[in-house]
């Protein structure tokens, strides 16, 4: 079985990789990007798509932003509503599926994904970008870092999110990066 085939893709197969004790792709640091995001948009609310265990929402809501986290492994969002139980600043955690949001009406300032776009296939990918582009304020920045070569087979390239992206957003820039020791990309949108 290759590697690729043993990337989780489902929720169950996140479930399950989430109540393992560690999980490969856990995040400790806060990725300068982010930090960046906020320096550079001075939002007032944060939509995190894939958000695991929160870590990345819960410093948005840290920094005073009105957060909001979701992923669709229900162990990764019980897992981050109790890392935040006793905090004075607390993101709001939703089990959900990124190709399909409809449980929220709202509209944010900035939304950002550091792992998820890149899990899913073509279909998911076009109804992500719908999903996105409903809940963004014109204007507004959409940070994603994903992987060039996907769970999926699909190469992923600054060309790549550009046309998928068309007519929604607008790629204002992309940075190569070596995160995680996988060769991977930045990307910065605007919501058109």
């Amino acid at each position: 079985m290759s590697k690729k085939a043993s990337a989780p893709v489902t929720g169950k197969d996140f479930d399950k990789a989430y109540n393992a004790p560690i999980t490969f792709w856990g995040d400790v640091r806060i990725p300068k990007e982010l930090e960046e995001l906020i320096k550079t948009n001075n939002p007032k609310t944060s939509l995190e798509l894939g958000c695991g265990l929160g870590r990345f929402s819960t410093y948005m809501a840290e920094q005073g932003i009105k957060a909001t986290g979701v992923d669709f492994s229900s162990v990764a969002v019980e897992k981050a509503k109790k890392r935040v139980a006793n905090s004075e600043h607390k993101p709001t955690f939703l089990e959900g599926d990124v190709t399909n949001l409809e449980m929220l009406n709202e509209q944010f300032d900035v939304s950002f994904d550091i792992g998820c776009f890149h899990c899913l296939d073509e279909e998911g990918q076009r109804k992500y970008v719908s999903e996105v582009s409903r809940l963004l304020k014109p204007g507004a920045s959409l940070l994603i870092w994903a992987m060039d070569s996907s769970p999926s087979d699909i190469r992923i390239t600054p060309d790549y999110i550009a046309k998928t992206f068309e007519n929604r957003f607008q790629l204002v820039n992309s940075r190569f990066s070596r995160r995680r020791i996988i060769a991977s990309h930045w990307y910065w949108l605007v919501r058109i």
